[in-house]
């Protein structure tokens, strides 16, 4: 997955049963693991949340996407210190 401009290579394990979605969401070369919470996948519509503990701040992370074939795009808005933005993403499916 990339995340707007090349930041880091992010690897997310999916699993959908019915509508809801979730899985983990590994970053960094130890791939640290987070779980994917509050996910849905309808009418190729997913949306998932990932929170984590980044430097001794709680990092939330809201992701909305579009799946088209082998890849998802979308946004992701992210809120850590009372602060929040919003950037383009887009992941595709290893094989």
């Amino acid at each position: 997955m990339m995340l707007g401009k090349k930041i880091q290579d992010v690897t997310i394990k999916l699993k959908l049963e019915g509508d809801k979605l979730t899985g983990t969401f590994g970053v960094g070369q130890g791939k640290r693991e987070a779980a994917v919470s509050d996910g849905m996948f309808k009418d190729d519509k997913i949306i998932f949340s990932v929170i984590r503990e980044q430097k001794g701040e709680k990092l939330t992370q809201k992701y909305t996407g579009t799946v088209s074939g082998d890849t998802i795009k979308g946004k992701v808005d992210t809120e850590r210190g009372g602060k929040s933005r919003s950037t383009d993403w887009e992941a595709k499916r290893q094989k």
